[in-house]
């Protein structure tokens, strides 16, 4: 099995995270494989293609001060906050392999006593006395000799739920 690097940022500020992902994603040998885990403080991330004012309420986010930022992949908005933990594995081809990234993901929460399980899109659930529960997202940004896997351990509960109906547009 190949060596992971392991960077962590101390930054909480969403400009300053992606803008190191996207250091070290260009940055690094083809060869390396790197997790990168931060967080952010009250931010809206969108994907790539996304219409700021059409997916989010940036009146009301000025209001409460949370952040927009933007992110080189695709994928819908999320909110962030200091209870979510981002992780992002960049891996040089021919070891881009979305599946490992997910199943690095499930191995660690299996660790810490929580099951998890792959769901639609590479989508993390749980199961709980309501049902299934949606506890991570990812999306994905590849070039033609390495690739990245972003995964937003959003941890959809009341706080998470609450964020997005105030600065969200379209809910599920």
């Amino acid at each position: 099995m190949a060596i992971i690097r392991l960077l962590i940022s101390e930054s909480f500020d969403p400009w300053f995270n992606l803008a190191v992902e996207e250091a070290i994603f260009r940055q690094m040998s083809v060869k390396q494989r790197i997790m990168f885990l931060w967080r952010n403080n009250n931010t809206v991330v969108i994907g790539r293609a996304q219409n700021p004012w059409k997916e989010c309420n940036t009146r009301k986010m000025a209001q409460d001060g949370v952040k927009l930022a933007r992110r080189r992949s695709g994928g819908g908005a999320v909110f962030h906050d200091l209870g979510n933990t981002c992780f992002t594995f960049m891996p040089g081809k021919p070891a881009y392999d979305k599946t490992i990234s997910t199943q690095i993901i499930i191995a660690g929460l299996a660790e810490v006593g929580i099951k998890a399980q792959v769901s639609g899109r590479n989508d993390l659930v749980v199961h709980s006395a309501h049902g299934e529960r949606k506890i991570s997202g990812s999306a994905y940004f590849e070039t033609h000799d390495r690739g990245a896997y972003y995964h937003e351990e959003d941890h959809l509960l009341t706080s998470m739920e609450i964020a997005l109906c105030h600065y969200h547009r379209t809910i599920f």
